[in-house]
């Protein structure tokens, strides 16, 4: 089960619902939330960010419904009154939560309706797409003692520079993916992503430098032999005590398959001295 809460949300973004266990990972009741905007319970700078969640797109191609729903993904800093025992990890009275659903869109044609949204023209007819609501699912990320969860035999936990340059691997890295720890230490972990899925890492990683933590999307891991493993990882950005500066990443990562395509060849690190690894290494890459 999630450790989180329910919530949805109109077109202006006014709490029409929330769960009572919103009150768990916040300290703030169901009673006080509903009624009220998300807005004055998000950090400043969510504000935008918050906006666009709510902001209508428009459908890159024609559609007969009359109603369909856009996937919504995204992380903000939410209002916390917990006891600092009991909070999790937050900044300033604020806590990451990521929230998941999806955007109510309604359909209308111009000539029948005037509307809320956006307008566009397919199929020379002039539509109208209005937002009903957001309907999503907030949770909380591990709290602060990331440190001290039990790692088990499909995770493993590392520690990383804010330029995810990697510091320490536990040991299971190596079950996990060929790789010994001192054979990733000092390299970039963008270094052992698939190529196709640098730019989701990259956005996880700006998240997890904005707001302080972030679960990444799932990405694959290039394991040492050939293909890759699919990975998530929940990341902290670590503070030190006595500055409280941002100082070091320290991310558990789950391995969510075995290793996937292993007559790949995608990076140097996976091919061994023959002459023949190198000759299909060029192959897959042209």
């Amino acid at each position: 089960i999630l450790d989180g809460f329910l919530f949805v949300l109109g077109p202006d973004g006014k709490i029409m619902y929330i769960s009572e266990t919103a009150s768990t990972y916040l300290g703030l009741s169901q009673v006080e939330l509903t009624g009220n905007s998300i807005y004055e319970y998000i950090h400043p700078i969510d504000h935008e960010e918050m906006a666009n969640v709510l902001t209508v797109p428009l459908p890159t191609y024609c559609t007969n419904n009359s109603e369909y729903e856009v996937d919504r993904s995204f992380f903000i800093r939410m209002k916390c009154v917990l006891a600092k025992r009991n909070a999790g990890l937050t900044a300033s009275g604020f806590k990451v939560i990521h929230c998941s659903g999806y955007l109510k869109i309604k359909q209308f044609n111009l000539d029948t309706i005037s509307c809320y949204g956006s307008t566009n023209n397919l199929n020379s007819t002039e539509n109208c797409y209005q937002n009903i609501g957001l309907l999503a699912y907030g949770y909380s990320l591990p709290n602060s003692s990331i440190t001290e969860i039990r790692l088990y035999s499909n995770m493993f936990m590392f520690r990383a520079g804010q330029d995810l340059k990697l510091l320490f691997l536990d040991s299971r890295v190596a079950q996990i993916t060929g790789y010994e720890p001192q054979d990733l230490v000092d390299r970039s972990l963008y270094h052992y992503v698939h190529t196709q899925d640098l730019m989701a890492l990259r956005w996880a990683h700006q998240v997890l430098l904005t707001k302080g933590q972030v679960t990444t999307r799932y990405y694959r891991f290039l394991a040492k032999n050939g293909g890759w493993i699919w990975m998530q990882s929940y990341a902290t950005l670590v503070h030190n005590n006595r500055s409280s500066r941002p100082e070091v990443i320290v991310s558990v990562n789950y391995a969510l398959s075995d290793v996937e395509a292993k007559h790949l060849k995608l990076s140097i690190d996976q091919i061994e001295n023959s002459p023949s690894d190198y000759i299909r290494l060029a192959q897959t890459l042209a």
